[in-house]
């Protein structure tokens, strides 16, 4: 996710279907007017950075026309028919094609954001996850942009319809579906959000418009003018930024772009000693970004000096990071490309592992450079990193290290007593890591976009083992002819 700076009208930015609502009169089907309202009576917005901006932008736009707004808790499927019969004023943001369903609904030309449906699921249970891979699917009644991509999907899948977003969020947790269909908008705000095998699918894009109902339509050109004035000023610019709006959508590629010159680094996993998955990782990159590279440099180094240099954006990619192995400027492809192994803490003996659990440990805890698990313990302890796990238990057997962080195939076979283990975590999907800027934006998109097509045609084969897309979910995407011999 990266803030918004933009608004070339179109991409103003992000997400999605947070329907505010405007109240106006009791009857129905009201006859137009050229009456200037004193107050609008919009449906309360779930709070978010994008509906935020939203409703203050308005709030703003009907200020300088003399109107003042008011919300109201209102179901978002009722709005509808509320705004059409004239019972509430419209909507402030919905998809384009509202009015073609609403007669009485007018649009104001303004596009004020870029959003995208999404499919959102558990990566253990979906690999990549798509419609073909789930069981189940849950979605908000009303929300018009996921209802016509279902529209046009031939699906024959159980779903359940709820009426709000905790509801829904709430289906998901209890694991009465296996996915969930939502705006970008909504789904930054879900916890799973903040779960590594979370995976967000983008799919329908579309854009979010103003509408009142037609009695109002005197007000249309009037707000128009309003939202050119401010674009002109910087003001929505500024709005966006105060309400830290944030764009998750995928710009899409129409036609095989040009990316330029892109270097691309591979930090070595440790659990990988035997180079192969290193190796595939490579070829893999290689394939995907040379027909769009002006030149492509893709080489293999310690993780701890990938990581440095994507920092540095000496890199402009990083194979195998993982969500909490990211620097502060960098994003993850949405695909996992893999999944690592399970993580432990080693020790000498006992008392020094009951001391580390403990917290009260006072010799260093050694790790690896940019692996960053050291929230997976007490944040008493102390911390030393090393360029590699070796240098750690060479450390660890001299006594000059308490303990070692470390994946149990990296553990060295030097040792003449065995060393005490204590399991920190299960394994965690590991992702392509990117620059975030645009430039980085658009090679993730680029990336994401031709993997998931080398693993739907079953083509990824041509570089994974069989165990490789086992421990990867990715034998689940498979097609039927290729399923066969990766399914445990």
């Amino acid at each position: 996710m990266h803030r918004i700076h933009l608004l070339v009208i179109l991409s103003l930015a992000v997400a999605a279907n947070f329907c505010v609502r405007a109240i106006a009169h009791e009857q129905d089907a009201a006859e137009p007017t050229t009456e200037q309202p004193k107050e609008l009576v919009f449906r309360t917005a779930e709070p978010s950075p994008v509906a935020n901006f939203v409703v203050q932008l308005f709030t703003e736009v009907y200020a300088e026309l003399g109107i003042s707004l008011r919300f109201e808790d209102m179901p978002r499927n009722r709005s509808l028919t509320e705004a059409n019969k004239g019972r509430i004023a419209g909507e402030l943001g919905r998809v384009p094609m509202l009015a073609e369903e609403y007669e009485n609904l007018m649009r104001v030309e303004f596009p004020l954001y870029d959003s995208e449906v999404m499919l959102v699921a558990d990566r253990r249970n979906c690999g990549i996850c798509s419609f073909e891979s789930i069981e189940s699917f849950g979605y908000i009644a009303g929300t018009r942009s996921v209802e016509a991509l279902l529209e046009q999907l031939p699906l024959n899948k159980p779903n359940l319809q709820v009426a709000s977003f905790a509801q829904l969020e709430l289906m998901y947790d209890n694991d009465r579906v296996d996915a969930l269909v939502l705006n970008d908008l909504e789904a930054e705000l879900l916890d799973a959000n903040n779960n590594p095998y979370t995976v967000f699918v983008p799919y329908a894009r579309f854009t979010g418009y103003h509408y009142l109902h037609k009695k109002y339509a005197h007000l249309i050109p009037l707000v128009e003018a309003q939202l050119s004035k401010m674009l002109t000023s910087g003001r929505i610019l500024e709005l966006i930024e105060a309400n830290d709006a944030r764009l998750l959508t995928s710009q899409g590629f129409n036609t095989e772009p040009s990316l330029g010159e892109i270097r691309i680094a591979s930090g070595v996993r440790p659990n990988y000693a035997q180079g192969d998955v290193n190796q595939a990782y490579l070829q893999l990159i290689r394939d995907i970004f040379a027909p769009v590279a002006t030149e492509l440099d893709v080489e293999l180094n310690s993780f701890g000096r990938a990581y440095r240099g994507l920092d540095d954006n000496r890199f402009d990619a990083l194979i195998g990071a993982q969500a909490k192995q990211l620097p502060n400027n960098a994003i993850l492809s949405r695909n996992h490309i893999d999944f690592d192994s399970p993580l432990y803490v080693y020790t000498n003996d006992q008392d020094s592992m009951r001391k580390v659990l403990e917290g009260t440990l006072l010799q260093p805890v050694c790790q690896v450079v940019g692996y960053q698990d050291e929230q997976l313990l007490p944040n008493t302890l102390n911390y030393y990193v090393a360029d590699s796990l070796l240098d750690c238990f060479a450390m660890l057997d001299m006594g000059r290290m308490g303990a070692v962080i470390s994946y149990e195939t990296s553990v060295p076979e030097w040792s003449e007593a065995p060393y005490v283990a204590h399991k920190l975590r299960d394994a965690l999907p590991l992702h392509v890591a990117f620059p975030k800027t645009p430039h980085g934006y658009r090679l993730r998109d680029w990336f994401d976009r031709e993997f998931r097509k080398l693993v739907e045609s079953g083509a990824i084969r041509d570089y994974f083992s069989d165990d490789t897309l086992q421990r990867s979910f990715l034998y689940l995407n498979l097609p039927p002819q290729a399923t066969a011999a990766a399914t445990p």
